[in-house]
């Protein structure tokens, strides 16, 4: 009987820390953006291009598109800041001669809430953030495999995280890509975000 009381006390806790989680993201009214990760990112099939132009010419402009975005529209906040130096940082350290794959990889959740807690964060110290982790730019497909995931920035505890892809554009790498992770905010801003809401049950 007593294991029994036990394990319901702890499955109502662990409800409990879900519905915090879920109103921290949906409730909150601002939201710091980290950025567009590309540290364990993949590009699959790119062939002979070279992993370095790729890292020095395209890592920096696709990571700061967003930086013309209403991203308060396509996040449903009153307010959002922008801090994408650590990001940008990370993203050119990376090193290169992993970048390219012939095959497509999976992100675990572990993989994710590591790469969460090794995140240069600038001046904020608490409140919502989020970034979008990429698993993996494919040409063969033509589309972009992201993790949009949202985190409580003084714990790095992750608070909700969506997998997601977005359909390259085609044509020069820079250009191509870029359309593809557009296509993810655009998701995100059209039905994504509410979709979310609504299975959160927010």
């Amino acid at each position: 009987m007593k294991k029994i009381a036990l394990l319901l006390l702890l499955a109502g806790s662990i409800v409990s820390l879900n519905a915090q989680d879920v109103k921290k993201v949906f409730g909150s009214p601002t939201l710091v953006w980290y950025g567009t990760d590309f540290t364990l990112a993949k590009m699959v099939g790119f062939g002979d291009e070279s992993p370095t132009k790729i890292k020095d010419e395209c890592f920096k402009p696709w990571n700061e598109i967003v930086i013309d975005m209403d991203l308060a529209k396509v996040f449903q906040k009153s307010g959002i800041y922008r801090d994408l130096v650590g990001v940008n940082k990370q993203n050119l350290a990376r090193e290169t001669m992993d970048l390219k794959s012939n095959e497509e990889v999976e992100f675990k959740p572990e993989v994710i809430a590591e790469r969460v807690k090794q995140l240069v964060l600038g001046q904020k110290k608490e409140g919502l953030g989020a970034l979008m982790i990429v698993q993996s730019f494919d040409k063969n497909s033509g589309f972009a495999t992201v993790h949009v995931v949202f985190f409580d920035i003084a714990s790095r505890g992750i608070l909700w995280s969506k997998k997601m892809t977005g359909k390259s554009t085609g044509g020069a790498t820079l250009k191509a890509w870029t359309g593809a992770l557009k296509d993810v905010f655009s998701q995100i801003e059209k039905k994504e975000f509410k979709a979310w809401k609504i299975e959160a049950n927010y």
